[in-house]
């Protein structure tokens, strides 16, 4: 009789262990779930405050011929288009320098706009990097770093370098994409937008 009564507790105690495994099991799964959207949330693009643009640039590098790409989108704070540039690198030397020449180019259009507040996001944390510190100066790069922190200087009196991973910038990964299509020397600066970047435009001010 005693030996029945503990062979139930064990099985009530083996059946308690295996609710609590169950529970914390669902937990965990609730935990990675809601971590994973907080994450895609983070770095889906978003609007930037009103009287604000937002210049996302991109480029592309061929470390075969040294040739590259670049392009951007300028938006407003409806998530408009305002401009979209891009344009061909024969002669690249490195994707950094790329991705600085691509900066160059939407910076140097949003400041011919006149307008005074501008968040650069660029998926390149080098161009984040060297323009919060002195650290890249002495690099081959380095006349580009400089001409970019004075353009942002002497042109706005806000002005933001953000990083925003691939994910989040999309749409000027496929502007850069779709310069290497254009002749070098021959940036194509519009307001219009390919279909395949409107939907990427589109996508960026979903829910």
């Amino acid at each position: 009789m005693w030996s029945g009564k503990k062979e139930e507790g064990r099985r009530r105690s083996d059946g308690d262990i295996a609710r609590g495994i169950k529970a914390y099991c669902y937990e965990l799964t609730q935990m990675v779930a809601e971590s994973t959207q907080r994450a895609a949330h983070a770095v889906k693009w978003s609007k930037p405050p009103d009287g604000v643009l937002k210049l996302n640039c991109d480029a592309s590098f061929k470390a075969e011929n040294m040739s590259g790409s670049w392009g951007f989108l300028i938006r407003d704070h409806d998530g408009d288009v305002v401009l979209t540039g891009r344009g061909k690198l024969n002669h690249a030397l490195s994707a950094f320098q790329a991705e600085l020449i691509s900066c160059l180019q939407g910076v140097q259009v949003v400041a011919n706009l006149g307008v005074g507040k501008l968040i650069l996001e660029t998926d390149a944390l080098m161009v984040q990097q060297a323009m919060r510190s002195d650290t890249f100066d002495t690099m081959p790069e380095g006349a580009l770093v400089e001409e970019l922190k004075f353009l942002a200087h002497v042109n706005f009196i806000h002005f933001e370098c953000n990083f925003l991973s691939r994910v989040g910038n999309r749409a000027a990964h496929a502007m850069a994409a779709l310069g290497y299509g254009c002749i070098e020397g021959e940036e194509l600066i519009t307001s219009s937008v390919t279909e395949d970047v409107l939907v990427i435009v589109s996508d960026d001010l979903s829910v």
